[in-house]
């Protein structure tokens, strides 16, 4: 595992600002790796760019996006990935149940499916199927269909930071697939 010890000394004040900012922001009392990355300010910069784009800028649909995110993070059992976006995704429009089914990979909404399909195409390192880039293109635009698989590529490598790292959300609950949790997947 890498980790970084005292890692408050490697940041100047302006990131201990722009770190508390962003806590403050999301809610949370970790950055996770984002932290991690803040003591290579320029490299921390661009990945914060584009993590800003599309999550806030974007041409996706809330609802739509938060479904992906955590797909993603199901589909490569990123604990703080999930964790993290749980309520994003619930104040996007997620039920409940929806969310319970994206974290026990249990069929969803024709939609979601849609979503699914792509993400995990893409995750995976395969092509994104003709026929699910063709339907999320119609249901949306052509240009949300594309930021959907750069949403997904995106997550694929804040997962592997997230592992690198070792990132998780103190007292948060364990994800679905965690075999301490009740409702674990196999």
């Amino acid at each position: 595992m890498a980790r970084i010890a005292d890692i408050e000394k490697f940041l100047s004040p302006a990131l201990r600002e722009k770190a508390e900012t962003m806590k403050r922001a999301r809610g949370l009392p970790t950055l996770g790796f984002y932290e991690d990355l803040m003591v290579h300010p320029a490299l921390f910069e661009c990945v914060e760019n584009l993590g800003t784009f599309l999550r806030f800028h974007g041409s996706l649909p809330e609802r739509l996006r938060e479904a992906a995110i955590l797909m993603a993070a199901v589909e490569q059992r990123s604990a703080f990935e999930w964790q993290t976006h749980q309520q994003t995704a619930r104040k996007a429009g997620l039920s409940e149940s929806d969310i319970e089914a994206i974290g026990n990979a249990r069929p969803l909404d024709r939609d979601l499916e849609t979503v699914r399909s792509i993400v995990l195409a893409t995750i995976r390192n395969q092509p994104a199927p003709q026929s699910s880039f063709d339907s999320f293109a119609s249901m949306t635009s052509l240009t949300a269909a594309v930021e959907l698989i750069t949403l997904s590529a995106f997550y694929r490598m804040m997962a592997g930071l997230g592992s690198a790292f070792e990132s998780t959300l103190p007292n948060a609950a364990p994800p679905p697939w965690d075999r301490r949790h009740p409702a674990g997947m196999p």
